[in-house]
């Protein structure tokens, strides 16, 4: 078509040069990263990978932070319904999900829609902050400045003795992805979390670019993720091309 735009890349080392945020873009053009070298993918194979963050749980709601208990509020049902019904009429082979309660509701309803099998990948997991935050408010100073050490931790590229490091979610995220381009089915939904998916994006976003700092002070701050919003990749041709972010249409009814 003559009034098309052709699709616009942009390579990891144009963004760190001319050091614009990720989100100044996004939501305008695709985005694109070399697959893995030991990704087993045909080069003429196509896959589509949608990633859904879970409905809106009892932790969002309360601000308490209760690590892989917490269950769905009557709104993140709603939610993971709606999501659901995006889903229903697709060619989905299957959804993975994090053994997360949150994640694992959302999977669920979606994977009932859609009429396919639900797999647990225990790797798809939210990031794991340090113990002592458990059953504490968000809101609590003491949390805060606990969460502010443990952040500045990343920066420092510093081993922390509780809670997850840097390298230990690119761990995680590399895993994951080794998953999704080994398997046979060509349509798959991952139901996670938003740290976790906003890392694995910014991962095949910017590659070895990606640095703690820079995820820390500008993918957090910057990547906003909804309750059950859609992200959607396409694996063509050996390459990760972002087709869209956070896309969460569905709600506008809840």
């Amino acid at each position: 078509m003559k009034n098309q735009k052709p699709t616009r890349r942009f390579s990891a080392h144009y963004l760190v040069r001319t050091q614009i945020r990720p989100t100044h873009i996004l939501n305008s053009y695709r985005w694109s990263w070399p697959l893995l070298k030991h990704s087993k993918l045909s080069m003429s194979e196509v896959k589509h990978i949608y990633l859904v963050r879970h409905g809106r749980s009892r932790a969002n709601e309360t601000g308490i932070r209760e690590g892989d208990t917490s269950p769905l509020t009557e709104t993140g049902e709603e939610q993971a319904t709606s999501a659901a019904e995006r889903f229903k009429n697709m060619p989905i082979e299957v959804v993975l999900t994090s053994p997360y309660k949150r994640a694992h509701d959302t999977g669920k309803k979606i994977a009932e829609a859609a009429k396919v099998p639900l797999e647990i990948i225990p790797i798809a997991h939210e990031r794991e902050l340090p113990a002592d935050l458990h059953g504490k408010h968000r809101e609590d100073p003491m949390v805060k400045e606990s969460v502010a050490k443990f952040e500045y931790s990343w920066i420092r590229d510093a081993n922390v003795d509780d809670g997850e490091h840097f390298n230990d979610i690119r761990e995680r995220v590399v895993k994951l992805t080794e998953i999704l381009e080994n398997r046979k089915e060509e349509h798959v939904v991952v139901t996670s979390h938003g740290f976790f998916l906003k890392f694995f994006v910014a991962h095949h976003l910017l590659g070895d670019y990606l640095t703690p700092d820079l995820f820390v002070n500008s993918i957090m701050t910057t990547m906003r993720t909804t309750n059950t919003g859609i992200t959607y990749f396409v694996l063509e041709g050996g390459t990760w091309t972002l087709s869209s972010w956070n896309d969460s249409a569905h709600l506008g009814a809840v």
